[in-house]
């Protein structure tokens, strides 16, 4: 099982000097980091599974701006974060939507006739998941509703940074568990299918780590390492 193996070299790595010849992560990265951090609320990172194609890779709302989404149909997957859109229900008009097959197993799945045949498709909704404000777009927020910053900070010691809901996928939002202070982020291993958005295709997912996994562990986080690969009919 992938993660297994790579969270075993790890473990090895940190702990002795014991030669593990483990297998190599041959997954991906994602180009960039996305969320509040870039001075965006909503940055979503675009994928077209299909054809490969990534929009907003080099900088937020570049070729996909927010709200932009919903009527096209050259994109099945988007991340802001750990937040993840499909193509369906309120983030797009697709076909898309997802499935969870559970825990690891990545490698099991490799035919779409292995796939539950009862299996509720979750789509995406607009009352579940909440990104967190940048600090430019909260006191925007602020100044457009003439609302005191003394009164509204955009950090409270108790609630943390300001944030609202927006549009995305609830169980895919379980791929990642938030806990802290101080910040940890831990993944599910969960394997999941994602339905392109024309309904035709399937592609396995599995989030591997909040960290680029070739940099120091300490290092910023948010550079998304994970397994995305094809479900053939």
């Amino acid at each position: 099982m992938k993660h297994k193996i790579f969270s075993l070299s790890i473990i090895l790595l940190l702990s002795s000097c014991v030669k593990y010849e483990a297998e190599p992560f041959i997954g991906k990265i994602m180009p960039r980091i996305t969320g509040y951090s870039t001075g965006v609320t909503d940055d979503w990172l675009y994928f077209n599974l299909r054809t490969g194609e990534i929009f907003n890779k080099k900088a937020p709302n570049q070729e996909i701006k927010e709200g932009e989404q919903f009527d096209r149909t050259d994109w099945d997957l988007a991340f802001c974060g750990y937040h993840i859109r499909t193509n369906s229900g309120t983030s797009g008009c697709g076909q898309g939507g997802v499935i969870d097959l559970g825990q690891g197993n990545y490698d099991t799945w490799q035919s779409v006739a292995q796939l539950p045949p009862n299996a509720t498709w979750v789509t995406d909704t607009d009352t579940d998941i909440y990104v967190t404000y940048s600090q430019a777009d909260w006191y925007h927020y602020l100044v457009e509703n003439k609302l005191d910053f003394d009164d509204n900070p955009w950090f409270a010691p108790n609630s943390g940074p300001q944030r609202k809901l927006t549009s995305a996928n609830k169980k895919l939002d379980e791929s990642m568990r938030l806990s802290g202070p101080p910040m940890v982020y831990t993944p599910s291993y969960h394997t999941y299918v994602i339905r392109s958005a024309d309904g035709q295709r399937y592609f396995k997912l599995q989030i591997v780590s909040w960290y680029n996994v070739y940099t120091e562990i300490d290092d910023t986080g948010g550079e998304l390492s994970y397994y995305c690969d094809e479900i053939k009919n």
